[in-house]
């Protein structure tokens, strides 16, 4: 295959992976979180967004046992400073409390980012004296989208006020000696909540092929048709 078809095949999977009606995400947003999980071009469906009046109830009434799911929300620190944050968690969401725990260090393929400062936060390892890498998610009808122990990052139950920020179960390689800082801005966490949540998109992930597959499968076929229409036109 060409090298300019190749671009314009990458490109098309690119434009076919954009969640139809993201008010978050830029494409480069979208292929940073695709870089960051690493399995190729994603598909982003919609599954829920925060709209006036609703609450984790409706959030877990959309992603509950729906299969892994990218978070994405417009955060905002105690100075009015906003960024855009979020997780990853490759398990189904759960109201049925407690954490979703990861024991064996392979099963640790959760992370939070900060696409405003182009960071990602992934679980930690197993650590001498602690295991709060093994706490991934927190399955909790009276919460939003929620991660670690921390609460490394905690969506309330209005999905707007008294949000936390208190990174312990992830890290970016270089904090974990100083934990409970703010996902948002790397500042100590002073033990009140310290995030405000505008607006919250919560999307299902699928890989999206590269449409030359099928485009080439379909030119075989075509070919394979003219074939036989020349041998019966030659009898």
């Amino acid at each position: 295959m060409h090298f300019r078809s190749r671009i314009v095949i990458s490109a098309l999977a690119l434009l076919a992976a954009l969640p139809a009606h993201a008010t978050l995400l830029s494409a480069a947003d979208h292929a940073q979180l695709s870089s960051w999980l690493g399995e190729g071009p994603l598909g982003l469906t919609l599954l829920f967004a925060k709209a006036p009046g609703k609450t984790a109830a409706d959030f877990h009434a959309a992603a509950d046992g729906k299969g892994r799911t990218l978070s994405v929300m417009r955060a905002y620190g105690v100075d009015g400073r906003s960024w855009l944050v979020g997780g990853y968690n490759p398990q189904s969401w759960s109201s049925n409390g407690g954490f979703n725990q990861t024991p064996d260090e392979a099963d640790r393929t959760a992370f939070l980012f900060n696409l405003t400062s182009g960071v990602r936060f992934q679980q930690l390892p197993v650590l001498a004296g602690d295991d709060y890498g093994a706490m991934q998610t927190v399955n909790d009808a009276g919460k939003g989208p929620t991660f670690g122990a921390g609460f490394d990052l905690l969506v309330p139950f209005d999905l707007t006020s008294g949000g936390v920020s208190a990174l312990l179960s992830y890290n970016d390689g270089a904090h974990h000696q100083n934990p409970f800082t703010s996902l948002l801005d790397n500042t100590p966490y002073q033990g009140v909540p310290n995030v405000r949540f505008g607006d919250i998109e919560v999307y299902t992930v699928h890989l999206v092929p590269e449409p030359g597959a099928g485009w080439l499968a379909g030119a075989g076929l075509a070919a394979l048709a003219l074939a036989r229409r020349r041998r019966k036109a030659a009898v």
